[in-house]
């Protein structure tokens, strides 16, 4: 199911998140308050006697990116749509899990009792939360057929601009008319980035600009 979030009518760039787990695509227009994209190079260093720089070994490279961004209703249904959306995002970040049924369980206690425990529905994870963010050239994956890049959400915050004001169609039901939206996310890579690449790679990592 896609959701689009409500936005005019003008041509503009469209962050997408996309739930790896086969659910949801949501779509929201380029209002950016913020967007960082930072690298760190982590190393273990080990300090010799006599030697005056330390010896570094590589442990891996993260990539850590965080996105700022308005949600904006121009009208009471456009709102609708945004909660719904919001909503949608906010369940990407849980897991699936599967129903293995009842069953009955043993458990030793010391050397000759045993405690038979009958369990009620019993859920498995099945799949964790990941999730397909892209937009535009500043944030994709030039490896994959669709340019998603993989990866997880770690914080979520979606919060009204109360000064924005809301929809209220009737009494007790309040629909914001501007979100402040945050989100951090960790990539997973799925092609490669080493110097070992072809040119045309490397190139396109991370912004495509070849």
């Amino acid at each position: 199911m896609s959701l689009k979030a409500n936005y005019s009518s003008q041509k503009a760039a469209v962050l997408e998140i996309k739930s790896a787990q086969g659910g949801d695509t949501i779509k929201f227009p380029a209002f950016l308050t913020s967007f960082t994209n930072s690298f760190t190079s982590n190393w273990s260093e080990e300090q010799v006697y006599g030697r005056i720089d330390p010896i570094g070994t590589f442990q891996g490279t993260k990539r850590s990116i965080n996105i700022g961004f308005d949600i904006i209703a121009y009208d009471e249904g456009g709102a609708k749509k945004n909660i719904t959306a919001i909503n949608a995002i906010s369940a990407m970040l849980y897991p699936s899990y599967s129903d293995v049924g009842t069953g009955n369980f043993q458990t030793s206690v010391g050397e000759d009792d045993v405690i038979s425990v009958t369990s009620g529905n019993a859920l498995v994870l099945s799949k964790a939360p990941l999730v397909e963010i892209k937009f535009g050239n500043l944030l994709q994956d030039g490896s994959g057929k669709d340019n998603f890049l993989l990866g997880w959400i770690g914080t979520w915050s979606a919060n009204p601009v109360l000064d924005m004001g809301m929809y209220t169609p009737s009494p007790g039901v309040f629909y914001p008319k501007v979100y402040n939206a945050t989100l951090d996310f960790t990539p997973q890579h799925r092609g490669d980035l080493a110097f070992n690449s072809n040119s045309k790679t490397k190139a396109k990592f991370p912004y495509d600009g070849g």
